[in-house]
């Protein structure tokens, strides 16, 4: 064998295990952060352009859940989900409950356009907590080759996937509405 065939398949294999184990889930965490900012501008423009109230119930509660994501993205996992589906009851939650109401009260258009950027967010955590792996990433993907767009809508109609990633979503917000308490605490 060639020293120099030996050193640059050494070099390869250590950059592939860099990459994976260090690089590849910061690549995700930004790809899967770039993805929700880009729905949640494209909301933001949307209710720029007078079709729903930027104080509206609807679209305040799902830029919270939004932001809440962009914090707490990287506490989303696949074990996290399971333990989700596991551990929670079927119940949702109140800011779920308070934003199906507030969207119900909007004109017909306006909600199908809320409840279609909120499909996209559960969309977008789905595909994070799938690709978090760089291994499941390399299994699974070319799946989605063969699959049409339209089917993630199927996917993501099943009550079990939406209300598990919604659970994910609350949890983050509960933990996000203890850490305020506990800055207020300390503050005063």
């Amino acid at each position: 064998m060639n020293f120099y065939v030996a050193l640059k398949s050494i070099l390869g294999l250590f950059g592939l295990w860099f990459f994976v184990y260090y690089l590849w889930r910061d690549y995700r965490l930004d790809a899967f952060r770039d993805h929700i900012f880009t729905i949640r501008d494209r909301m933001f423009l949307y209710a720029a352009n007078g079709n729903i109230g930027l104080d509206h119930p609807a679209y305040t509660i799902l830029r919270n859940r939004m932001n809440v994501l962009l914090r707490y993205g990287h506490a989303f996992t696949l074990t996290r989900m399971f333990l989700v589906i596991i551990s929670h009851d079927r119940l949702k939650s109140d800011s779920l409950v308070k934003w199906e109401e507030a969207v119900e009260e909007l004109p017909k258009d306006t909600r199908n356009k809320m409840k279609e950027f909120n499909l996209c967010v559960v969309v977008a955590v789905f595909q994070h907590i799938v690709f978090n792996s760089f291994f499941r990433y390399v299994l699974l993907r070319p799946f989605a080759f063969f699959l049409k767009p339209l089917q993630f809508r199927e996917i993501v109609d099943r009550p079990k996937v939406v209300l598990t990633v919604e659970h994910l979503e609350s949890d983050a917000l509960e933990q996000e509405e203890r850490h305020v308490a506990r800055t207020h605490a300390v503050a005063v």
